[in-house]
């Protein structure tokens, strides 16, 4: 019961040296779903330079760099997320939502 779960991000559509991002036990996206029910709860989808700006507005997070490509939203389903994105040579986190 010790799995773990990674983001990988293939670059330019190949399949060697993917990028390893967020690795988290799953117990920490476990959630109650109603009566004795336990899920794991961790979405991810793309996001666009529109939808990562207004995250830095909202939440005051480093100002991310140029952004020219998507970004991805790590969320722990209705509780909080994380957008993950390349800029400046490196992968950089900002505050989503809660």
């Amino acid at each position: 019961m010790n799995q773990i779960s990674t983001i990988l991000v293939f670059r330019n559509a190949s399949v060697r040296n993917p990028s390893e991002l967020a690795r988290e036990p799953d117990v920490d996206e476990l959630q109650a779903t109603g009566g004795d029910a336990v899920a794991y709860s961790r979405a991810i989808s793309g996001v666009d330079r529109p939808y990562i700006l207004n995250h830095y507005q909202a939440y005051d997070g480093n100002k991310p760099p140029t952004i020219d490509h998507q970004g991805i939203n790590d969320a722990f389903v209705e509780k909080v997320s994380v957008i993950h994105y390349f800029g400046a040579g490196k992968w950089l986190n900002l505050t989503g939502a809660d």
